[in-house]
């Protein structure tokens, strides 16, 4: 796998891994290097009020979902990696309770909550992890099909939502 140029990074209020599990660290090459991304595996993920930010040097733009959808991830084992994940991690299947707080997670900086021998231990199959107002930076996705409901492009740094249709469609 290679990265993509620029700096991705998937916002939404609520992520969900369903049959999540924790990897660990990769590393990967990028146009820059190689970079270490966390490795998360699921059966699925689903993303509410998906909204893709793409920085890059001709400018900012955003791929996002109509608001109010559920933005769907699927594949026979879908694989994420990120260099950066923060939220409210609300559960992690994996026995251990997170905190409460937001918590940024990186290759340098995983809880200990994440790495529990529970992970190992329990059923894969059975495992959630949700995270809640998460910000994925660096974020690829493989061996998956991606469905975001009502898809627009938008340029631009802010994030008004999507926009009216010229031609008074909608």
């Amino acid at each position: 796998m290679r990265l993509a140029e620029g700096v991705w990074t998937l916002n939404s209020p609520r992520l969900v891994l369903l049959g999540g599990v924790f990897r660990g660290v990769v590393t990967v090459e990028s146009a820059g290097g190689a970079k270490r991304l966390l490795e998360f595996t699921a059966r699925s993920v689903e993303v509410e009020d998906f909204d893709l930010e793409v920085r890059q040097a001709m400018g900012t733009w955003h791929l996002q979902a109509a608001p109010g959808t559920t933005s769907t991830v699927v594949g026979d084992s879908v694989t994420l990696y990120a260099e950066r994940l923060a939220g409210t991690f609300t559960s992690t299947g994996q026995g251990a309770s997170p905190p409460g707080d937001r918590v940024t997670v990186t290759p340098s900086s995983i809880p200990s909550w994440l790495l529990g021998p529970a992970a190992a231990a329990s059923d894969p199959a059975s495992r959630t992890i949700t995270i809640k107002n998460a910000a994925v930076s660096q974020i690829s996705l493989t061996r998956a099909s991606l469905t975001v409901p009502r898809a627009h492009v938008r340029m631009g740094s802010a994030a008004p939502g999507p926009q009216p249709d010229p031609g008074g469609r909608s």
